[in-house]
């Protein structure tokens, strides 16, 4: 993925969200390599309903506002799917406007914790960083020149 020229922002974050990408494919292909293509679909499915540390959701979540539905949980029902099939379709459409209204609740918090995440990190760094004072014959002897 990229970014367009107008918005260069977003660079870190793709570049982000492809090393992990690249993590995920390096776990699901075979030792030939050659199936990445095949595995791509696995990857961003296993990306989008992990939980993710700084926002404490799933990616699918704060897309969709609701939890994701495994498909093996059709096959075998699990709880949730099991009420939710007893439901008639007015309740199942009045528990889905619930989630959606409460979405963009949902998607502020994960935007904050996201900033507190950000700003436990820069401090973290900002505490390793060693400050340190340069003067003119430090650069002289470092590049052997005389200006």
């Amino acid at each position: 993925m990229s970014s367009t020229a107008n918005y260069l922002a977003a660079n870190g974050l793709i570049e982000a969200f492809n090393k992990t990408i690249e993590k995920l494919l390096k776990k699901f292909v075979s030792k030939s390599q050659r199936d990445w293509d095949e595995k791509l679909g696995e990857c961003l499915w296993a990306y989008s309903t992990m939980i993710r540390t700084p926002t404490k959701a799933t990616p699918f979540s704060l897309v969709y506002g609701c939890k994701v539905v495994l498909p093996l949980e059709i096959q075998i029902p699990s709880l949730h799917v099991t009420l939710t099939a007893e439901m008639t379709n007015e309740e199942k459409h009045r528990l889905r406007l619930q989630e959606l209204e409460a979405l963009d609740d949902k998607r502020l918090q994960a935007q904050q914790l996201i900033e507190l995440y950000q700003a436990r990190i820069t401090r973290a760094f900002i505490e390793k960083v060693k400050e340190r004072t340069f003067k003119k014959r430090d650069r002289q002897r470092t590049y052997g020149d005389d200006a």
